[in-house]
């Protein structure tokens, strides 16, 4: 997790409680309460052991990237957090109820894709409570002790129980893309996940968990391209096969494709002019070589539709490719 100072760090460094409030308007970030991230390197001699402690790897630059990365670095301080104040009351006599993280929080420990998080916030599971904090989220349920694991000093959901909880409580949107990257990269299986869905106690949500689990393929190989699969789900557009390669006539390699619908013969490609650019020194090239990929694609009689980013949370572009699908097709022979 995210390595952040404590009060009692800063102190050890030799700040005075003084020395921490300017540094909180200077060189810190205040990320929780008694936690601060060292947002950037000053030259406030009074900051010079932050610093050091910077370069000497005792904690990391809070580096605003512009995204949802910002939100998840925030939220792995929170987590850091809480476990410090759920193993300070381990000791406590008379505490006997299991507080695990789970959902986004034990994903985002578990390393899996997270597409979306509006605010940084929590994610617990307690036997005796349900209760909402503004960044602690505490559900009422019972996980079986065969789906608790331990990440260092961190008890957690298991890899497959967070997918099927992430399933269960989050949309489509979140959930297909991280079970599709987990599959993808072989840390579940198929089996594994509905076993694990079979285990679970909770009957509501059942059938958003179904729905995920089915939608899930680990062919797909961005979130983007996940997340075009749940919106063609959504308007209800069936057909689409991802990577799948294309060859002429003669049996020549034309291209793969990100998706395809054969029967109307439509491509679907998720952002292609950065994934076509992304290894290429010289963009020019790179386009021009993009440009006769196409032409070769129509060529063949292919319509290729693109999809960007910002298209993924809008349902026109969806709704105009079911159209133009529609109207692709060849019917079917009557009789």
């Amino acid at each position: 997790m995210y390595q952040v100072f404590t009060t009692a760090d800063l102190r050890r460094l030799g700040c005075s409680d003084r020395d921490v409030s300017v540094a909180a308007d200077c060189c810190l970030e205040r990320v929780a309460r008694g936690r601060f991230a060292v947002k950037r390197l000053c030259d406030n001699p009074r900051h010079a052991r932050i610093a050091d402690a910077v370069t000497l790897g005792e904690a990391e630059l809070f580096e605003e990237v512009g995204d949802v990365r910002d939100v998840l670095a925030r939220a792995k301080v929170l987590i850091r957090t809480r476990a410090d104040v759920v193993n300070g009351r381990s000791g406590e006599s008379g505490r006997h109820d299991v507080e695990v993280f789970s959902h986004l929080s034990a994903a985002l420990l578990w390393d899996f894709t997270i597409v979306k998080m509006d605010k940084p916030f929590v994610e617990v599971i307690r036997t005796s409570t349900n209760k909402r904090h503004a960044h602690l989220f505490i559900r009422r349920r019972d996980v079986p002790p065969g789906q608790i694991d331990r990440l260092g000093d961190v008890a957690l959901t298991t890899r497959e129980r967070t997918l099927i909880d992430v399933a269960r409580d989050c949309d489509l949107d979140i959930s297909v893309p991280m079970l599709d990257d987990a599959l993808r990269r072989h840390v579940v299986t198929p089996d594994g996940l509905r076993d694990a869905a079979a285990k679970c106690r909770e009957t509501r949500g059942r059938f958003r968990v179904a729905a995920a689990l089915d939608l899930a393929d680990p062919r797909r190989e961005s979130p983007g391209e996940s997340i075009s699969a749940v919106r063609l789900h959504e308007v209800g557009l069936t057909g689409f096969e991802p990577q799948v390669e294309i060859a002429d006539a003669h049996g020549r390699f034309v291209a793969r494709v990100d998706f395809l619908h054969a029967a109307s013969k439509t491509i679907l490609e998720f952002d292609g002019r950065i994934k076509y650019t992304i290894d290429d020194t010289d963009p020019r090239h790179a386009f021009d070589r993009e440009r006769e990929r196409e032409r070769q694609l129509r060529a063949l009689g292919y319509t290729v539709v693109r999809i960007f980013w910002k298209d993924l949370w809008r349902r026109r572009p969806f709704t105009d490719l079911a159209r133009l699908v529609s109207a692709r097709t060849p019917a079917a022979p009557t009789r």
